[in-house]
Order: structure tokens, then C-alpha cells, then sequence
């Protein structure tokens, strides 16, 4: 026993009620007089800090235990008490006491006017807050922990109410969706936006399914969003029960879903032309070696022609069998012959070509530089080509005229009968580019047009 309830002699607290209620009170409760003094404690206040009834009252409350009641904080607050009416409510003394440690209390103190002789008192009453201050502590550093992993997410992430309203957004949400906080929290999340949220599928996901379910995993969502166009998202959403809460974390895959597409396009169009190279170069193979000469033209020719088709399908492979640029192409084609481009004009404006025609025109271009270095223009030292293209509509759809002009050569006259390489560009035009070829064999120079579709 820490000691009793008794009242201390001259006390004004002999009314049986009045110590019944100090007694039952659970906050501990000091009562002074003028002077300061203890006149009077309750149970609650020795249990609390650990002390005796004996060492408490009739001495003066800054000298109760080791002065530890002789704070700035508690002499302000009885100072505020002493004059008539005076009254603080839940002031906040956080100190570190004798027995107890670090204790955070709320102290609150009223002034009790005497009746007839009696003399007035301050009664000051405690309420230990640390439990709670250390609670709302924590649950604050924890929700700025939450907060803090919710925005280092990759992906968009709401947290919404029972109701579907949106509680809290990370920031990868207001950059993607290009929104505002304000225009986001406590908001419907089917009002977010212009609507743009108001999903059947989202709908399903939200009110049919998860009800249902604690979680959700790669629900897929396609919708034209306000500002970002139309995108896929995978919708992954979980249930806190004990939160009353909804996680919908939304990754876009759009993009990826692109490359899987044109990945899927690549490996097709990479069977697809795998089989036309091997029957190209099979023919390539069977109609050189009959029109050479001796094993040496053979392996000069072919390993030409081998080389073109390589560097065709290198660059289409660089470009992802997307597009080829015209001018870049030739350019490759000419410095594979070793053409002095000094000896070739080229105009021409800036034109990407499907990749259906780049391997044609590779092919094409190699064989008119091969024929031109061994019997035209290029033959000898006063020879030069002009090669230019332009673009020009028929019918509302885009054509490219590339032509190829030699001058300066051997007299040229018109073979007896026409090899492989001639064939071969004759072939390549009308089925590969789906065009018109114009071959000239002209005494001032080899002229061949090409004219094909550009889309």
C-alpha cells in the first residue's frame, strides 16, 4: 500500500461523497492549496508514480520527489490557475519523471473557491497520453511509411473506400494520367476525369468480381483515355477487409503488348523471307553457274549477289523489317561494288521504302553497278552515272521513278540475248515491286527506269 484516502486534518474534504469520487477516479489527482501544498491525493496518483501518501501530502508540489514537479511547464500552468475562475484544460507536459521514465501528460486544473472559513483550492487532475501520443506516432510514421512505398511504385496505384472513393493516388497516377490531386481525391473513380473511368469492364472488375474476391490478378482493360489516347491496362486489385480499403494498381502494357505484336509480325515476316531467300539464292546459284563462263566467274558473280542479299536483310533486321531509307540503301549498294561515288550523281529527296521493295531494289541497284563496272560507264576512267528518283501520284497513291543513266562509256550495243543479271532485274520490278521497268540499251549508255508503288 502506497497509503490511503483519508483526508488530511483541517481538510475541507470530509464530505463522504466528495472522497468517494476522488478515490473511484482512475486519473491520478493532486489537490493544493494557496501555498501549493498537497493537501490532499488520490490512489491513482501513487499507483502512478510510484509514491506514498506520506511522501506526497503536506509538501509543497515542486519538492515532490527529486523537484520533478518544479517544471517551467507546470508553474506556468498553476500560475494560470491561481487568480479567481481560473481554469486550463489538457495541458501538455511531456517530461521525464523519477520512477516512471518519459511520460507525456495532460494535465488539466481547476481553482475551487472555500466556503465560509474554508480557503480555496487548486485541484489538478493527470492523464497519462504516452501510450497514445506513441500510437498516433507510430500509426503516422506508418502511413508515411505506406505513402512513401506507394509512390516508389513503377505502376499507377489508387487506394479507395468501401464507396469506390478515392482515398489517396501515387504519383506515377498524376503523371500518367496527367490529373491533380485535387481533381483526383475524394472523387468517385468513376468521376474522375471526364468519365473516362466509367469502364464496364472496371465496373465488372470492382462491384462483380472483388466482393467476391480478396485479389485480383491481371485483369486486362482497353479503353481511349481523356489524355493519353487510347491505352491497355492490367488492372491488379486487392481487399483490406480490416482497412476498409481497395488497392487498384493499374500497369500500362501498351507498349508492350506493340512489341509482342511486332515481334510476332518479325518472326513471320523472318519465315517468309527466309523461304524466298533460299529460293532466291538457289536460282541465283542455277543461273549464274550456267552463264559462266568458268569457275571463277561463277564465284565472283554469286559471291556479288550474296553479298547484296547479306546486306539487304542486315539492314532490314536494323530497322525491324519496319521501313529502309532510299538514299541510304543505294549508298550501301554502291559502296558494296566499290563504286567512286565521286563518278556517281545522285538526287533525289528523302524517301522510305516498305520492306517488301528494299531487297528488290538492293538486288536491282547491284546488278546495274555490276554491269556498268564490267562492260559500261564505269569501265573506263570517263564514265559516270546519274542516278535520282522523285515521287509523283497516280490515282491518289504515292510512286517513286528512280532512273539509272550512263554516259561517258563504251559504244553500247544491244545483247544478242539477255543474261542473268538483265533477267533478273526484268523479274524483280513487275513481282517484287509490283511495278513497270524500262530498259534502254542506248549507243551513248545503258538507261533503265524503274516506276513502282511507294504505298
Amino acid at each position: 500500500m502506497h497509503g490511503d484516502d483519508r483526508p488530511a486534518a483541517g481538510s475541507p474534504f470530509g464530505d463522504s461523497l466528495a472522497e468517494a469520487v476522488l478515490a473511484a477516479l482512475p486519473q491520478p489527482v493532486l489537490v493544493l492549496n494557496e501555498l501549493l501544498e498537497v493537501e490532499r491525493v488520490n490512489s491513482a496518483f501513487l499507483r502512478t508514480f510510484r509514491v506514498t501518501a506520506d511522501e506526497t501530502v503536506g509538501r509543497p508540489v515542486y519538492e515532490l520527489g527529486t523537484g520533478q514537479w518544479g517544471n517551467p511547464e507546470l508553474q506556468a500552468l498553476l500560475a494560470a490557475v491561481i487568480p479567481a475562475d481560473g481554469r486550463v484544460e489538457d495541458f501538455r507536459v511531456d517530461h521525464a519523471f523519477e520512477h516512471i521514465g518519459r511520460r507525456v501528460m495532460l494535465l488539466s486544473a481547476r481553482r475551487l473557491e472555500g466556503e465560509g472559513q474554508r480557503p480555496p483550492l487548486i485541484l489538478l487532475a493527470m492523464s497519462d497520453c504516452t501510450a497514445l501520443e506513441d500510437a498516433r506516432y507510430q500509426l503516422q510514421g506508418q502511413t508515411e511509411y505506406a505513402e512513401k512505398i506507394i509512390d516508389s511504385l513503377r505502376e499507377a496505384l489508387l487506394v479507395m473506400d468501401w464507396e469506390l472513393r478515392v482515398r489517396h493516388a501515387n504519383l506515377p497516377f498524376y503523371d500518367k494520367f496527367g490529373v491533380s490531386r485535387a481533381e483526383t481525391e475524394g472523387r468517385l473513380i468513376y468521376d474522375l476525369g471526364n468519365g473516362q473511368w466509367n469502364i464496364p469492364r472496371l465496373r465488372e472488375l470492382l462491384e462483380d468480381i472483388l466482393p467476391k474476391e480478396t485479389s485480383i490478378d491481371d485483369f486486362e482493360v482497353r479503353h481511349t483515355f481523356e489524355r493519353i489516347g487510347e491505352r491497355t491496362m492490367l488492372l491488379n486489385a486487392r481487399r483490406l477487409d480490416h482497412l476498409n480499403l481497395i488497392l487498384l494498381a493499374i500497369e500500362d502494357i501498351t507498349e508492350r503488348q506493340e512489341a509482342m505484336e511486332r515481334q510476332h509480325m518479325l518472326t513471320s515476316e523472318l519465315s517468309h523471307r527466309v523461304k524466298n531467300v533460299l529460293a532466291l539464292v538457289d536460282s541465283m546459284a542455277s543461273q549464274t553457274l550456267a552463264k559462266s563462263r568458268s569457275l571463277r566467274d561463277f564465284g565472283e558473280a554469286f559471291h556479288g549477289r550474296i553479298r547484296t542479299v547479306a546486306r539487304a536483310h542486315g539492314r532490314l533486321f536494323a530497322s525491324e523489317w519496319t521501313q529502309a531509307d532510299l538514299e541510304e540503301l543505294v549508298r550501301e549498294t554502291l559502296d558494296g561494288c566499290a563504286i567512286d561515288f565521286a563518278r556517281v550523281k545522285m538526287t533525289g529527296e528523302p524517301v522510305i521504302v516498305p520492306p517488301d521493295h528494299a531487297m528488290a531494289l538492293n538486288l536491282t541497284v547491284h546488278e546495274l553497278c555490276t554491269n556498268a563496272v564490267k562492260y559500261g560507264a564505269l569501265s573506263v576512267p570517263a564514265g559516270v552515272i546519274e542516278l535520282g528518283w522523285s515521287v509523283e501520284r497516280r490515282e491518289g497513291a504515292r510512286w517513286i521513278r528512280l532512273g539509272w543513266r550512263e554516259s561517258g562509256g563504251p559504244r553500247v550495243r544491244s545483247p544478242r540475248r539477255k543474261g542473268y543479271g538483265t533477267r533478273l532485274i526484268e523479274t524483280l520490278c513487275p513481282y517484287e515491286l509490283e511495278g513497270e521497268i524500262d530498259l534502254q540499251f542506248r549507243p551513248e549508255g545503258l538507261v533503265c527506269e524503274l516506276v513502282f508503288p511507294l504505298d
